[in-house]
């Protein structure tokens, strides 16, 4: 389905990109750093997508992940990474973008995931108070990445 979407060029924005990037024909698997849980730094490469909204060098977002795409193909643009993650975000053409981290998050939610993670015993203990205490140390950028997903959802960048 998200093949013919990309075909058909029905904007898209992809939270946790992972069926995008692999539908594109990129790579995707476990990520080597482990789980990225709390809120990540994400650094944006130069982009005329950025600079018509006029977004800073970095964003910071929820995460809440242990997969990522490794490698796309060379017609897809990446405009984000962080220091656990390659590509954080990328675009391909104008219609579809993934972005690695939950902008749809609130710190509520992610602390009910970790919860969740913890007593299925999909994380250790000490990844869960790491990710409670980054959690309690930042925020996330929540308007500049609303801004960014609607604008470009609506074909405005």
């Amino acid at each position: 389905m998200v093949a013919e979407d990309v075909a058909a060029f029905i904007p898209q924005s992809h939270i946790v990109k992972y069926i995008l990037g692999r539908a594109l024909g990129g790579k995707v698997g476990r990520a080597s750093a482990g789980w990225d849980i709390g809120i990540t730094k994400v650094r944006l490469f130069p982009s005329p997508i950025f600079t018509s909204i006029k977004m800073p060098d970095s964003l910071s977002i929820i995460e809440c992940h242990r997969d990522e795409v490794w490698e796309l193909p060379p017609e897809v643009e990446v405009l984000a990474w962080s220091d656990k993650t390659g590509i954080e975000m990328f675009k391909y053409g104008d219609h579809m973008m993934g972005i690695q981290g939950h902008p749809e998050y609130s710190k509520d939610i992610l602390l009910h995931l970790i919860d969740r993670l913890f007593n299925r015993d999909l994380i250790e203990e000490s990844v869960a108070e790491v990710a409670k205490t980054k959690l309690d140390a930042s925020e996330a950028d929540e308007e500049a990445w609303k801004k960014l997903c609607t604008g470009f959802l609506k074909g405005r960048l």
